[in-house]
């Protein structure tokens, strides 16, 4: 026949529960600080996960916008160092552009750079050239190509050797003191003494860079340098082609040679949104692992403070018959559920700032289910390696020094 101690039941897990609710309920400050902790933590962790991914979707999209429709074309030195005069054929522009997903080519040799050059406001002699400006060549293509103008119907002059134009840059302009609010006609500048009628004006920013340029016409830069050893030519793809084009482009433009051409390298859109993903994710992940951290000692830390505030209490369940498992259990179960709440609120917090983030930034919110789903669970479970020192100090708490504590 058993006795009293044999028959004692084990308490439940809803029984358990039942203790935690009353005693979350007494200790409502407490209870509602410790919850909050675990939100924040948890909430920043997710909320940081959650903006990385959506960050890495608008910087995707703006890389594949911006960079990957861009080929850049340069020359390759020969290996004896000889200095070859002619490296793109005349039609290089044609011949680029008849390349599936090309949208617009051009070529660019920047004539300050390779031959002393000087321009100037005025021609009369004794006229001071102006500091800093930059005087290249380029064909029509690569105005296009660089969107470095809003209006083309000049551009063609570019691709006439024998046109004696320019194109200015805003700072270029600036620098001379000529007027572009208005018509351009009547207006020039001298380059070496040469004078160049003004017929538009180039767009200062994107990757042509021609704020301080006077843009003159391709083969004049040619000509005076007496070669194209350090031209370049711009390549603009379909959005996302400038992988596929910077594999055949320098076939392309010479098939007899394409080893003369070295075309800038562009990843392919698929891996550098992942590259840039897995980045900003780590980034996340560090700093959501930290504040994490940091929860799970301010919960431990207030288990503990707990213990020590209910050492009668704890004394008196040891007296009534509770075993030390019981008195872990009911720790143990009261960070579990701290914790869950703080991590169901938590999911709801990351939410709201992922959401409130993008519509700031104009971005597009990515809310992954996962993510949000896995904010009670890591609630859980930061509260129940919280309380596990906490549950086992309980356990070991005498019951007779227990009850003598107050």
């Amino acid at each position: 026949m058993m006795g009293p101690e044999g028959r004692r039941r084990r308490p439940s897990v809803r029984d358990l529960v039942d203790d935690v609710v009353v005693e979350l309920s007494v200790r409502k400050v407490r209870a509602l600080l410790v919850v909050g902790a675990v939100a924040l933590s948890t909430g920043a962790l997710i909320a940081s996960l959650g903006i990385a991914v959506t960050a890495a979707a608008q910087v995707g999209a703006d890389i594949a916008a911006a960079t990957l429709d861009v080929v850049e074309v340069r020359v390759e030195s020969l290996a004896d160092g000889a200095l070859d005069t002619s490296v793109f054929p005349d039609d290089a522009d044609d011949r680029a552009e008849a390349v599936d997903l090309v949208a617009s080519a051009g070529r660019r040799l920047d004539l300050s750079e390779v031959y002393p050059t000087a321009v100037a406001r005025s021609g009369h002699a004794g006229a001071v050239p102006t500091p800093g400006i930059l005087v290249v060549g380029a064909t029509s293509g690569y105005l296009d190509a660089a969107h470095a103008v809003d209006d083309e119907t000049y551009t063609f002059w570019l691709d006439r050797p024998t046109a004696q134009v320019a194109f200015l840059g805003p700072g270029a302009a600036r620098d001379l003191g000529v007027p572009l609010d208005g018509p351009t006609s009547g207006l020039r500048v001298w380059i070496n003494a040469v004078p160049y009628d003004i017929v538009g004006e180039v767009e200062p920013d994107g990757p042509a860079a021609l704020d301080q340029a006077v843009v003159i016409p391709y083969a004049q830069a040619v000509a005076s340098a007496r070669s194209d050893a350090d031209a370049r030519m711009l390549v603009r793809t379909l959005p996302g082609g400038g992988a596929q084009v910077a594999g055949v482009i320098a076939t392309a433009i010479r098939p007899d040679d394409p080893a003369r051409l070295e075309p800038s390298a562009v990843v392919s859109l698929s891996s550098l949104r992942n590259g840039v993903s897995t980045q900003l994710d780590r980034l996340a992940a560090w700093i959501g692992s930290i504040l994490l951290a940091l929860a799970v000692l301010l919960v431990a830390n207030s288990m503990i403070v707990s213990v020590a505030a209910r050492t009668s209490e704890i004394g008196l369940r040891r007296a009534l018959g509770s075993s030390p498992v019981t008195i872990a259990g009911l720790f143990v179960m009261e960070g579990a559920v701290v914790g869950g709440l703080g991590g169901l609120v938590g999911s709801g917090f990351a939410s709201s700032v992922v959401v409130v983030t993008s519509i700031l930034n104009g971005w597009d919110p990515v809310l992954d289910p996962l993510h949000m789903a896995s904010g009670p669970l890591l609630g859980l479970a930061a509260g129940v390696v919280a309380s596990v020192y906490p549950s086992v100090r309980a356990a070991r708490i005498s019951p007779a020094i227990a009850l003598r504590a107050d």
